[in-house]
């Protein structure tokens, strides 16, 4: 292990307690509302409502409860506001991700493979959130570019994401493959099944799960550099009901489980758990 390696993590800087509680919150929402959205707005077109219009927008709000942070063994309960726009099948926007289908291809019937650049936000992990950060410092908000290639067949999808942070924040490379399924419940209930597992590199891990010599001290966490590989693997449930033609209240619920250095790191094993869950429950208007 190099005991001397150089963390990416930035000097504490002053903060206003009320005004991070609400990028706090803001930030949290953008994380859970795209599995949210993902799911009710494939099975939202499937019905035909949202054939005849260009622009497609859902709209509510709901409360999710979430780990205080990437491998903490903490939850809170926060409220989000939810949003989901789309034009044409060409531009979308999902919670934390922004995305164009620059090429779209159906090489069979009930089957698409759309292709295009796509742009996700990462939320703040700041020193005052728990006190297992004590001593780690904070890592700001990140800004990921890169591009997608999804597929599309019938009521299931598979889709692979390869981004990069492009703000600073820990300048690492992320790669998501994601499946999932719809199924008809019964009339206007739906509920969709999806898996995600996450590969990240080295300058990801030495930012949210290494620990410096500096930080050791401060902390009282040992020493630890952690290395590229796969980082987690997860599932997820979504039920939606809709209302009517445009009201919809769902829930959500999603596992997720640490891997190899991610697991192994002191932060998560000494002071979290490598068992994520998250849940939440909205009710949405769609145009």
């Amino acid at each position: 292990m190099n005991d001397h390696f150089k963390s990416p993590l930035k000097p504490k800087p002053l903060s206003r307690p009320s005004l991070k509680r609400f990028f706090l919150i803001v930030a949290s929402s953008a994380i859970v509302t795209g599995a949210l959205i993902l799911s009710t707005s494939s099975a939202h077109a499937q019905d035909g409502v949202d054939e005849d219009h260009d622009w497609q927008v859902t709209i509510g709000a709901g409360a999710i409860y979430m780990p205080d942070y990437e491998g903490s063994k903490d939850h809170q309960v926060l409220p989000f506001p939810f949003v989901s726009v789309g034009y044409k099948d060409l531009a979308y926007i999902r919670g934390p991700e922004i995305g164009i289908n620059l090429l779209r291809f159906t090489p069979a019937e009930n089957v698409k493979i759309k292709l295009g650049p796509i742009a996700r936000y990462r939320r703040d992990r700041s020193e005052d959130r728990n006190t297992a950060l004590t001593g780690l410092g904070d890592v700001d908000a990140a800004i990921e570019l890169g591009g997608a290639a999804r597929v599309e067949m019938g009521r299931g999808w598979v889709q692979l994401a390869v981004t990069k942070d492009v703000a600073g924040a820990h300048d690492g490379v992320v790669a998501q493959g994601e499946a999932g399924m719809d199924f008809d419940l019964a009339d206007r209930l739906t509920l969709s099944v999806s898996g995600t597992a996450s590969w990240v590199d080295r300058n990801y891990m030495q930012t949210y799960f290494s620990i410096t010599p500096g930080q050791s001290a401060r902390s009282g966490l040992p020493v630890f550099d952690a290395g590229k590989g796969f980082k987690d693997a997860g599932a997820a449930l979504n039920l939606s009901y809709r209302l009517g033609d445009h009201w919809i209240i769902a829930t959500t619920a999603s596992y997720s489980r640490l891997l190899n250095d991610a697991e192994h790191a002191p932060l998560v094993s000494r002071r979290g758990s490598a068992n994520q869950w998250q849940g939440g429950a909205y009710l949405a208007y769609h145009f």
